[in-house]
């Protein structure tokens, strides 16, 4: 059964990301006024339901994508802020779920040349290139932190 908890937890993770921050379990312990077992105990739940990604060591938020927590290939500035996408798919999910223009670059992984996209009001400007994806859908998370 799911905490009480849970659905604040969420909005919490979401909202330090959205800002430009990296969510921290006696972060949001703090600002929900929730004890640190509490705040624990609903990211656990979170992950299970595939809601945000826990990373396996320190079990600190490491994805709640679109957004992610460490260094990636895929780099989002707007609106004064940045942040990391797990995947080029999530790239494009940032922009939108936080309403900024934003400017979204990666690498090449066949030439390593820079690739370099642009959201202005809500849409793509440029809508040439291909992203490919390698592990299906379907199969993304038998290894969320490969896909």
């Amino acid at each position: 059964m799911a905490s009480e908890f849970a659905p604040r937890v969420r909005h919490a993770i979401y909202k330090t990301f959205a800002e430009g921050g990296l969510p921290r379990a006696a972060a949001i312990a703090h600002q929900l006024r929730l004890s640190p077992d509490e705040v624990h105990q609903a990211m656990h739940e979170l992950h299970d339901a595939h809601a945000i990604v826990l990373d396996p060591q320190s079990r600190e938020p490491w994805m709640a994508p679109p957004f992610s927590s460490v260094p990636t290939p895929f780099t989002v500035e707007g609106g004064g802020r940045s942040w990391f996408a797990n995947c080029a798919w999530d790239a494009f999910g940032i922009p939108t779920l936080v309403g900024v223009d934003a400017i979204i670059t990666t690498t090449c992984q066949d030439c390593a040349g820079r690739i370099v996209y642009r959201v202005e009001q809500g849409s793509l400007v440029e809508d040439r290139g291909v992203v490919h994806f390698a592990v299906p859908a379907a199969k993304w998370w038998d290894d969320i932190g490969f896909t």
